[in-house]
């Protein structure tokens, strides 16, 4: 079965947001080094957000800031010897998915993607959240992507957590300069865990602005408004975007919505508008509890994408495990992008 053609089948498929890619300048090009730069960014990025985030997960942002007067900022070093956390595993295997088909636009990737899934749950599964597990274990029995998270979806009162959300950033690193081919796999990378539209537009929402990034453009929340409303994005993801400004307190960051694709959505656009550098924005994001590790990274990736690797702390770098497979990744997408 061509799963990928199952998935673009499905009406809850978001096949189109053209006002959205409008605001692409895929004619504004980078020099070669800077592209390395912005890719490895958003690679280390998503990992050192990821990682920072870890100890904190699930902690209110009061109890972060009595136990962290000065926030949480050292990552254990003891990380580059463990096994990925699932936020970064699921990216990694993602970005290699992308790649491993010569035959790119009609290929196979979901299939790879979707044995890869099943394979780092057997052995790794670290920090798992209890909606793709449930989906890759439909996915181990054989039941295909879209039909595994849609069961999920509709036994669980139509939920749309983070889980899409955290991993989606290699497709704005292939796709960045191919609008179409950026919408259509950065919905149909989330289907294959993540059913919900909520999911799905959330994935696009953070990757258009990481393609905006590499050529410099810091996205303006006012013009992706529009642009949503123009394409008919569903109200809550124009609602919550819209309420994105300079300063973290304007993010809903209570604990009512720990672990909500809308929340994590807010961050990374968040990352987009704070004059914060690198790390001290990271730490806020950490700072405000919820769902720390994943907030982290899709933060950090956007971070990332915005200041590029060379802005991440060294002393956050040495902890990443298996980095140099993370630059190779991010190289080896730069260099496979049209």
């Amino acid at each position: 079965m061509n799963m990928k053609g199952h998935i673009v089948e499905d009406v809850a498929f978001v096949r189109q947001a053209w006002n959205l890619l409008e605001l692409l300048d895929t004619e504004k090009a980078v020099s070669f080094a800077n592209a390395i730069d912005w890719a490895r960014g958003v690679m280390l990025g998503l990992a050192v957000g990821n990682l920072l985030g870890l100890p904190v997960e699930g902690s209110s942002r009061e109890s972060i800031g009595r136990h962290f007067p000065d926030g949480v900022r050292e990552i254990s070093p003891d990380e580059r010897h463990r096994p990925m956390d699932d936020d970064l595993a699921q990216a990694v295997d993602l970005g290699e998915s992308l790649l491993e088909n010569d035959d790119l636009p009609n290929a196979g990737w979901v299939e790879e993607f979707t044995r890869r899934l099943v394979k780092w749950r057997r052995q790794n599964g670290r920090g798992i959240g209890i909606t793709t597990s449930a989906v890759i274990g439909l996915l181990e029995k054989g039941t295909p992507p879209p039909d595994a998270g849609q069961t999920v979806y509709l036994a669980n009162g139509r939920i749309a957590p983070n889980g899409g959300l955290m991993r989606c950033a290699p497709v704005s690193l292939l796709w960045h300069s191919e609008p179409v081919r950026l919408v259509e796999d950065s919905a149909v990378s989330c289907m294959v865990t993540h059913h919900s539209p909520l999911c799905q537009w959330s994935c696009l929402v953070i990757n258009v602005a990481i393609a905006m990034l590499r050529g410099g453009v810091v996205p303006e929340i006012a013009a992706l408004v529009r642009a949503l409303e123009a394409d008919d994005a569903p109200i809550e993801v124009i609602e919550w975007a819209n309420e994105v400004r300079e300063g973290i307190e304007s993010l809903r960051w209570n604990h009512r919505h720990i672990g909500h694709t809308l929340l994590c959505m807010q961050f990374g656009l968040w990352a987009t508008q704070t004059p914060l550098g690198f790390e001290e924005a990271l730490v806020e994001v950490v700072g405000s509890g919820g769902d720390t590790d994943t907030n982290g990274a899709v933060a950090g990736a956007v971070l990332g994408a915005r200041y590029g690797a060379r802005a991440i702390p060294q002393r956050w770098l040495d902890c990443i495990p298996q980095r140099d497979r993370l630059e190779r990744l991010a190289d080896r997408m730069v260099g496979a992008a049209p």
